[in-house]
């Protein structure tokens, strides 16, 4: 456990595949209330916005310490890729993430949560060949198939703990869901922080059981 209380926000499927607002309401939330997040990145969710706008946002997650994880290149099951697919999907993506021009690389680690949340040896064996930490979570509403922003923001709040590892998805759920929630974990004295934030507290903050 950490010495101070932590928990991490990831949010799936970054950008929203039908309206960038959504990913934009959600950052305004994040930053209403002094919340950091992973978001992870779908590389043809990205390529389907134009390029100004997609450079506003990334300059927006740079500029108010966020940072972008890797989720493929579809929405898909990654343990149905061949080594091939996978392979290609995850350097597609991390193209997409690091070429642009706001790309914050303070972002130390190359994060990848595969699509659906199951993997496999061969996941493992592609993570390591590319440099990428697999990583999944701990705190799952199913928010893209429970579309209840009330249950999802009590789920959250009656699972926390610190070290937490959060996952919502880019919906227009999720940004009432952050309303609902975002106060009542600050209220608990919890810090939001990235993957990578946690990831270094927990080398540096842990204490023994």
């Amino acid at each position: 456990h950490l010495n101070e209380k932590y928990v991490s926000l990831t949010i799936d499927d970054f950008p929203n595949i039908n309206d960038l607002n959504v990913s934009i309401q959600i950052l305004d939330i994040l930053k209403k209330y002094d919340a950091h997040c992973t978001f992870f990145t779908i590389g043809s969710h990205v390529l389907k916005y134009e390029a100004n706008l997609i450079d506003d946002l990334f300059k927006r997650i740079s500029v108010e310490n966020h940072e972008l994880g890797n989720h493929g290149w579809r929405d898909e099951m990654a343990l149905k890729l061949s080594k091939f697919e996978l392979e290609k999907q995850i350097n597609d993506t991390h193209t997409v993430i690091t070429k642009n021009k706001h790309f914050n690389h303070k972002n130390l680690w190359n994060w990848f949560r595969p699509g659906h949340g199951y993997f496999n040896s061969t996941i493992l064996e592609v993570c390591k060949k590319l440099n990428h930490k697999l990583v999944l979570g701990s705190i799952y509403p199913y928010d893209p198939q429970l579309k209840y922003s009330r249950w999802n923001s009590s789920f959250i709040k009656y699972k926390l703990y610190s070290g937490a590892i959060i996952i919502l998805h880019d919906r227009l759920a999720t940004v009432r869901t952050l309303e609902l929630v975002l106060p009542e974990i600050i209220k608990q004295n919890y810090q939001i922080v990235t993957l990578t934030k946690l990831y270094q507290l927990s080398k540096t903050s842990l204490r023994p059981d």
